[in-house]
């Protein structure tokens, strides 16, 4: 006779119990890990961690109710640490609802296919969710299947602006088409794009019980946030991943021949007390010392190449403390504000020498001689982060793409050649180049950034 399976319910607790925190919620401190904290205090530090999390007006409102559902239920987690990963797998999944409600109203109510031949789709009116897209995309595929064996008929690219990409609904897809609309941005964030969708398959299809962290789950939000407003044209302020546009002040670097270099606000030239033996250059630079973009390689400073990792722009110099106050003076140059993703750079080979990025209008203004070997043209948001993609071109040059994304690193090639390609390739990316050649300022070499000649 079989055996009856004894089924267990699950505990029924009070409502005292429900209420009483768990103990793994309230070590964590905001100083790390430690002692067990008041759970009175443990409310406020939780709620603290993701309380700067707002979205930008705009937004859609399923994904805007989806996200303040998820900001509210984080707080809980202090009476059960399980609900910080289920905001955090929540969180994962609601990054394909804000891309495709996005996709939605990027539509404006069509879409347009093209196929291989250049024969567009039918406008479909009728795109006013993303069901509808759905129908579409299944309608156009099923379309593709029915050629002759012999010829087949050819795939249908989804048409962004005047570029074709393929687009199946999956979020691959979305991603994908939210890069061609110049949505998100960034080559570092594009493989950090990726990883998230990896987690988020990893949530849609469990292999396995997992937990997470409170810090871990708030920085999922934090990123959710930033991704869900740069797809409304609204970068972060001090973000991690779309951050908005910095501001660049005047600056004065001063050096001597001993190798000692100092940079500070140029207002500090008014100080006359000044040592003797400097030589002094000024530029406008986003890197003020001890704030957030402090340039680790802002000694590194050369007028002809993009040595600091941010953007820095020579103004004026060499010359002596009294000659940089009077230009100062005289021209009063102001500060402005600078994006700092996805910049644009053009690095050469010669005679088995790669020389550091330069800016493109640096490039366009080299002499005959200096314009000989092969150029590169990359798209990345640190100059060290095309000198790494181009150097991996050759030192492993089955991992390093030679067109559009490379898989292994954050960098976009844009094209390679004479430098006149090169030059073509940048004028496309970014418009008409203007050239520019400015007077030759570098700090000694005791200090230069690792990989200038």
């Amino acid at each position: 006779m079989p055996t009856l399976e004894v089924v267990t319910m699950a505990e029924i607790r009070s409502l005292e119990e429900l209420q009483a925190p768990d103990d793994a919620a309230l070590i964590f401190t905001p100083h790390g890990l430690g002692g067990p904290m008041p759970a009175k205090v443990s409310a406020e530090f939780l709620q603290r961690l993701v309380a700067d999390c707002e979205l930008a007006s705009g937004v859609a409102e399923g994904t805007r109710r989806e996200f303040d559902r998820l900001q509210r239920l984080f707080a809980y987690g202090l009476l059960d640490y399980d609900v910080f990963t289920m905001v955090d797998d929540r969180a994962l999944l609601v990054m394909e609802q804000a891309l495709r409600e996005r996709f939605v109203q990027w539509c404006a109510g069509a879409v347009t296919f093209e196929d291989a031949n250049g024969l567009e789709s039918p406008r479909s009116e009728d795109v006013h969710n993303y069901d509808d897209v759905h129908i579409v995309v299944k309608k156009l595929g099923r379309r593709s299947r029915r050629g002759p064996r012999q010829q087949p008929s050819p795939r249908w690219q989804l048409k962004v602006g005047s570029t074709l990409i393929d687009f199946n609904g999956t979020l691959a897809g979305l991603r994908t088409w939210a890069r061609a609309a110049g949505l998100l941005r960034g080559q570092r964030t594009r493989g950090i794009e990726h990883a998230m969708s990896n987690l988020r398959n990893a949530v849609a299809h469990p292999t396995a019980y997992h937990r997470t962290t409170p810090v871990e789950t708030a920085r999922t939000l934090h990123d959710l946030a930033e991704l869900i407003n740069q797809l409304w044209g609204h970068p972060t302020p001090g973000g991690r991943l779309y951050p908005a546009p910095v501001e660049r002040d005047i600056v004065v670097m001063a050096w001597n021949d001993a190798g000692s270099v100092h940079m500070a606000q140029a207002d500090a030239l008014r100080d006359d007390t000044g040592a003797e033996g400097f030589l002094y250059v000024l530029i406008r630079s986003v890197s003020g010392l001890g704030s957030q973009y402090e340039d680790p390689h802002w000694a590194a400073f050369d007028s002809r190449f993009e040595t600091t990792q941010f953007p820095a722009e020579y103004l004026w110099g060499p010359g002596s403390r009294s000659e940089a106050l009077a230009w100062l003076d005289a021209e009063q140059p102001k500060g402005d504000t600078v994006d700092y993703l996805d910049r644009v750079f053009m690095l050469r080979e010669h005679d088995g020498q790669l020389y550091p990025p330069m800016h493109p209008e640096v490039a366009a203004g080299l002499t005959e001689e200096e314009q000989r070997g092969t150029w590169h043209t990359i798209r990345a948001d640190f100059p060290q982060h095309a000198f790494t993609h181009v150097r991996g071109l050759n030192d492993s040059p089955d991992a390093h793409s030679r067109t559009g994304d490379c898989r292994s690193c954050a960098a976009h090639h844009l094209g390679s050649g004479s430098h006149e390609q090169a030059l073509r390739a940048a004028e496309t990316a970014i418009g008409l180049v203007v050239p520019r050649r400015p007077t030759i300022v570098r700090i000694p070499d005791s200090l230069f950034w690792p990989h200038r000649f």
